[in-house]
């Protein structure tokens, strides 16, 4: 079983630059004898393992030591952490930027190139150099001096976000394929990395196997991936409780309501395959719909970039594109659950979280499925409707699927319910207790334009129009309301297939919403921070509201191909390769923020199979949520003794108090929030190689021994 001690070895690692060197030991002795050094500082590596049955608090000792000459053992051959680059590799015609930088702690700060820390501005030569030939590329314009370009800033309570003083180094004028690597005089070098029309498409497939790996209802076996577990959750039971809309009282758990309100006995059983897992836990959401829109949508944004073969999925010969394969494992379970009167209901849920242990293949827990609503209905004939029109295959097995949908949800009124609770009350008493739940009255707006749209464009049939513009008002008045929760790409396959007349209120007023939030993010990655990346400006917006996933550079990066799509804007497609490089290592660790992706990735984070699946190393494809603009108050409290002064020094950018399933705002993650747009973007931006999928590397047999194990600078 994995556990946060995996986070910590019982070692040292060194890494040397010619004026500065990182030494770090989790040995007590010898960290006491460290923190007489001035660069001393305890790092947020020490942790209590919370699933230790006896928890051991440990720190690791690190110390930054400067000096006049370079170290001994400096190596100018040996790549340097220092240098932040794409792991995965730049697109010949992208913009291309590598950086330098490292925060030393909190006692020595930023890392500077000696002369500037000298108060000289001596400008810096460095090479791009190739690794098969060792000969330095000569561009057609030389390249420009390593540049300072964004001061780093602190918030309110003092804390820099990246605690760099940090170069970027541009080679954009490069556009030959190959390996190379970066050297910077009086410095070192870097890894070596690729510039190749395929990175966008390996990237691709990473993130679309996370989606595989968290299927549901399926064996992953051999050869589609390395991490095999058997099949689960086959089986559900209908249930009566709601797909999560409306508000229940502050406390009254939705578990406790589908526990005491299914007849778990006697009540129709469904055998049932789809869906994905939603994170670290098994059940299945009705936010899930939202990875069907993407895949779909970018399929038909740009449906060259797709065929069937791409990607390791054993659909991967049946003449379909393996985009609308996985898009359409979102819905097979479904239309498996939909009732003969057409309505469908979109949660399947049971009556607790699973726990660190246990796993899906042998999860004990009954599942139910949600009662069908008419927002529910409506959800998925929208989307069963978007799928049916990429493809004939799909058209054929689920059009008449919504349109009963939509029937159904014509008929049916705002659904509402009582629920019936039992609970203690003391010790030797209970309490009886009745819960009322609504549907709010209010259609979602985007289900209704999506589900006219579609289903009018497959029969041609008038009436779905009709409907459309009889409730204009309503939806007019939603959009108003609520356009801001929408997904970016919400709309972007129907545009791409032409809106009729009747919601072109709806693109008109969708067109300006994106444009300007997709120019915002174009001044975010000219000048918001030294890394590119389509963040608010500090102190701006909602600056600090990093949380769960919502600053993550590509799920921000589908507002920008959706702009791209709707304009042909090259600068909105730069942004969108900048917010690509952020995710895969050009940013202040200089990892990439995928498990598998890359050279340097997270190799530890919140998800239970990866528990029990006996492979040290965790499952691919998983993007974990990562930042919280603050420091989780667990990490806080495991991490830095409960010393918040100082966990309040680390900068922002490199807060991730993964404490796993204590911290589960930066631990965890989501198919819909952080792997689906992940995938999206970069189906997107990918040029088509016509390769097969690559044959992955075999699980590490210890994690310690992966780069992703430490902290980058």
């Amino acid at each position: 079983m994995h556990s946060l001690a995996v986070l910590v070895a019982a070692s040292m690692l060194r890494f040397l630059d010619p004026y500065t060197s990182l030494y770090q030991t989790d040995d007590d002795r010898e960290g006491r004898t460290l923190a007489a050094e001035p660069g001393f500082w305890k790092s947020a590596n020490g942790q209590k393992d919370p699933l230790a049955k006896n928890p051991e608090a440990r720190i690791m000792y690190n110390v930054f030591r400067a000096s006049e000459k370079p170290f001994p053992e400096y190596d100018p051959a040996k790549p340097s952490p220092l240098f932040k680059l794409n792991q995965v590799g730049y697109a010949p015609d992208q913009p291309k930027f590598a950086y330098m930088g490292a925060w030393l702690g909190p006692k020595l700060g930023a890392w500077r190139m000696r002369e500037e820390e000298r108060g000289k501005r001596e400008e810096k030569k460095w090479e791009l150099v190739d690794s098969a030939t060792l000969a330095p590329v000569v561009p057609a314009v030389p390249f420009a001096p390593p540049r300072h370009r964004v001061d780093d800033t602190a918030n309110k309570e003092g804390a820099p976000f990246t605690g760099e003083y940090t170069y970027e180094l541009d080679f954009s004028s490069v556009t030959n394929e190959g390996t190379f690597f970066i050297r910077v005089e009086g410095v070192g070098r870097s890894e070596d990395f690729r510039i190749w029309r395929g990175a966008a498409e390996d990237a691709f497939r990473v993130h679309m196997g996370g989606l595989y790996q968290k299927r549901c209802g399926i064996a992953k076996t051999e050869p589609y991936t390395h991490w095999t577990s058997g099949a689960c959750h086959t089986s559900v039971v209908r249930g009566y409780f709601a797909p999560e809309e409306g508000k229940l009282p502050k406390d009254v758990r939705w578990f406790d309501i589908i526990a005491q309100n299914t007849d778990w006995e006697h009540g129709e059983r469904l055998a049932v395959s789809g869906g994905w897992h939603d994170a670290a836990d098994f059940d299945r959401r009705p936010a899930h719909l939202a990875i069907v829109n993407d895949l779909c949508a970018v399929y038909l944004m740009r449906p060259g970039n797709f065929r069937d073969g791409q990607l390791a999925i054993p659909e991967n010969a049946n003449g379909i594109p393996d985009i609308l394969d996985e898009a359409e494992w979102g819905l097979r379970h479904l239309l498996a659950v939909q009732q003969r009167d057409g309505g469908v209901g979109t949660w399947i849920e049971t009556t607790r979280h699973p726990r660190p242990g246990e796993s899906a293949e042998d999860d004990a827990l009954q599942y139910a499925v949600s009662c069908a609503t008419r927002s529910s209905t409506l959800a998925y004939a929208a989307h069963a409707a978007l799928l049916a029109r990429c493809h004939e295959s799909f058209r054929a097995k689920y059009l008449d699927s919504a349109k009963r949908a939509w029937e159904s949800f014509l008929r049916q009124p705002p659904s509402n319910g009582t629920f019936y609770l039992t609970r203690k009350k003391g010790l030797f008493s209970t309490e009886n207790r009745t819960v009322e739940w609504e549907e709010p009255k209010t259609l979602p707006a985007n289900m209704l334009v999506k589900a006219a749209v579609n289903l009018a464009a497959l029969t041609g049939e008038k009436s779905y129009l009709d409907e459309l513009a009889r409730r204009q008002q309503e939806a007019l008045a939603d959009f108003k309301k609520n356009e801001w929760r929408w997904g970016a790409l919400s709309f972007s396959g129907e545009i791409a297939l032409g809106l009729p007349s009747e919601a072109k209120w709806l693109e008109k007023e969708w067109r300006r919403k994106v444009e300007n939030r997709a120019n915002d993010m174009v001044k975010e990655v000219d000048g918001a921070y030294a890394y590119r990346c389509p963040w608010y400006f500090p102190g701006k917006g909602w600056f600090h509201a990093m949380s769960w996933g919502q600053s993550h550079p590509l799920r921000r990066a589908q507002m920008l191909v959706a702009a791209h799509a709707l304009t042909g804007k090259a600068k909105y497609l730069d942004a969108a390769y900048a917010a690509l490089d952020f995710h895969n290592g050009c940013n202040p660790q200089g990892t990439t923020l995928t498990s598998g992706l890359g050279r340097v990735y997270p190799v530890a984070f919140l998800d239970l199979p990866s528990y029990v699946d006996g492979i040290a190393e965790y499952v691919p494809g998983i993007t974990p949520y990562r930042w919280n603009y603050g420091m989780p108050a667990k990490a806080v409290e495991m991490v830095y003794g409960g010393d918040k002064a100082l966990a309040t020094k680390c900068p922002i950018w490199r807060r991730w108090g993964n404490v796993e399933n204590q911290t589960v705002a930066a631990s965890e993650f989501t198919v819909w929030e952080t792997i689906a747009p992940a995938a999206s973007v970069c189906g997107y931006l990918l040029t088509p190689t016509g390769t097969p999928p690559p044959v992955r590397t075999a699980p590490a047999k210890d994690v310690r021994n992966l780069p992703g194990y430490w902290v980058m600078p």
